[in-house]
């Protein structure tokens, strides 16, 4: 990179190392030519009229063309600021395209946990989702939350409204998702989070934020495209969440896979304000590798990291915020390789500035995901956003008659600057251990994963949130309306299952919480 801008006014500025200002514009040129020559796969009829309706041009088959005449405009529709609203305005969270405070949210929708009882996956339950949800919480450096998991003992096509119920019953930060694949799931999320945040429109906050998956490369599934009709009629958040991989469902070279990732992105802003103009949109990059051998799609790598930094400076060109992958790791436990690749990747994005930064929680390449996992990444993210913090240099820091006085007296400590400075200069840490050998020993505990678990024990055993009861009446009637509306026989009772999930979170720790995260036996209604 040319110039000699020092790292902290790099990190102020928000940037990557590895795309300069004209790799960015040649990589946005070939993503509108790309747009203007293929367009997007459009199966849906009602759709493609009304993409066409907006300026596009049919193409062959069901494909769309999108000029770029109609990007630009599109993007001019978009609001550069909104806020997400929480059930706790003090939770509301400012959201705009520009270098600013980085906040947080988990991974999403993973259908594995790692049991803590045993270290082993299994298939994730409501009752994993409430615990995570406290957890969560509870965590000082995560700031949103939505659906860790996909609750395998409930429908399919109910999941997002019973995580939705298991978030919202545990926390009053912002809840964002979760993924929605029908049209209808959107109808019920929207009133569900009506109920929660109140009167979040009345002090200008957004609601809900809905995320939106293409099909790479460039195809808008029927479902997908009439969910994104439905949210963006409402004046949903609306996030384009597309997931290429480099090499099988994206191009080898990374900027290329950047420009198709980028088109993705654009094609979906485009339905949206073609809906409604005016409707808040995140641009919500998940690039990643793939391993030349077997084609398998990796997380872990710094391909990750550097793409989530290129697509974030993508999005602030074209005036989108930016939701993207930090903490990711192909490893399938805690362990060393767990945490460097999740640093890294973490560190990679984070620098760039996103207004989102993700995956707490997930592993295994985003297969599973961990409770203690959890605890550690508040760890980690700790440690980044003391990285990305400029220090103090102002005279009161730089006193040089302080200096002056430690020199002189052999040592610091007795300096009254030191006492000013000794703590806030230090970087956060809880988990992390920073003493002697013998100390280590004589606490009898050998690795991180273990401070992890007590942490997460502690948190389990915490206050939840709560929801008042009106609102969770409301909530549990929706699942059921939702249920008989899509025409299912039976699906647990949502009342029943929170009921289940508090009670074993409410036992004596650490067997209450093991009990809470190995429960979910489905009750039929």
């Amino acid at each position: 990179m040319k110039g000699s801008a020092s790292p902290r006014s790099l990190m102020r500025a928000g940037v990557s190392p590895s795309w300069s200002d004209e790799a960015l514009a040649a990589i946005h040129a070939a993503a509108l030519e790309v747009l203007r020559r293929v367009g997007v796969k459009a199966p849906s009829p009602a759709l493609r009229t009304l993409m066409l309706g907006a300026g596009c041009t049919a193409g062959v088959g069901d494909r769309v063309l999108i000029p770029g005449a109609v990007v630009a405009e599109a993007l001019a529709a978009c609001p550069r600021e909104f806020t997400e609203g929480a059930r706790d305005p003090a939770n509301d969270l400012a959201i705009d395209p520009d270098p600013g405070p980085v906040y947080v949210h988990n991974t999403g929708e993973t259908a594995l946990v790692l049991d803590p009882s045993t270290g082993r996956p299994r298939p994730s339950t409501f009752a994993d989702q409430v615990a995570a949800g406290r957890l969560m919480h509870h965590l000082r450096n995560q700031h949103s939350l939505n659906p860790l998991l996909s609750p395998q003992d409930v429908p399919g096509v109910l999941a997002p409204l019973y995580s939705y119920l298991a978030l919202a019953s545990e926390s009053d930060k912002c809840i964002g998702g979760p993924g929605v694949s029908l049209a209808a799931q959107v109808e019920y999320l929207l009133e569900m989070a009506d109920a929660v945040v109140g009167d979040g429109a009345a002090r200008g906050a957004r609601r809900l934020s809905v995320y939106f998956s293409p099909v790479s490369p460039l195809q808008l599934g029927g479902e997908v495209g009439e969910g994104l009709v439905v949210a963006a009629r409402a004046g949903a958040v609306c996030q384009i969440l597309p997931a290429p991989t480099a090499g099988t469902t994206g191009p080898a070279a990374l900027a290329a896979a950047l420009a198709q990732q980028h088109a993705e992105v654009l094609a979906g802003v485009v339905v949206v304000q073609a809906v409604n103009p005016g409707t808040p949109c995140f641009y919500g990059p998940r690039l990643q590798a793939s391993d030349p051998r077997t084609g398998t799609a990796l997380w872990g790598t710094p391909v990750l990291g550097l793409c989530a930094a290129g697509a974030t400076l993508l999005a602030r060109r074209c005036g989108l915020p930016c939701d993207c992958y930090g903490l990711a790791t192909d490893a399938k436990v805690v362990d060393a390789q767990n945490g460097y690749e999740r640093a890294i990747n973490g560190l990679l994005g984070a620098l760039a500035r996103p207004r989102y930064l993700s995956g707490v929680g997930g592993l295994h390449s985003v297969v599973a995901a961990g409770l203690e996992q959890i605890e550690i990444d508040d760890e980690i993210l700790g440690y980044l956003f003391y990285a990305l913090e400029e220090r103090p240099w102002d005279a009161e820091a730089l006193d040089v008659e302080a200096l002056v006085e430690g020199v002189l007296a052999g040592s610091f400590l007795g300096v009254r600057q030191t006492r000013t400075y000794l703590r806030s200069e230090a970087c956060p840490t809880s988990l992390s251990y920073h003493g002697g050998l013998q100390e280590w020993l004589s606490r009898g505990r050998t690795n991180v994963l273990e401070a992890a678990r007590e942490r997460m024990w502690m948190h389990l055993a915490d206050e939840p949130a709560g929801l008042p009861a009106d609102v969770e009446a409301r909530l549990c009637g929706l699942i059921d309306e939702a249920g008989r509306a899509l025409g299912l026989s039976e699906w647990p009772d949502p009342r029943r299952l929170l009921d289940e999930a508090r009670a074993a979170l409410a036992g004596p720790s650490p067997q209450g919480g093991a009990r809470a995260i190995n429960g979910g036996q489905s009750c039929q209604t």
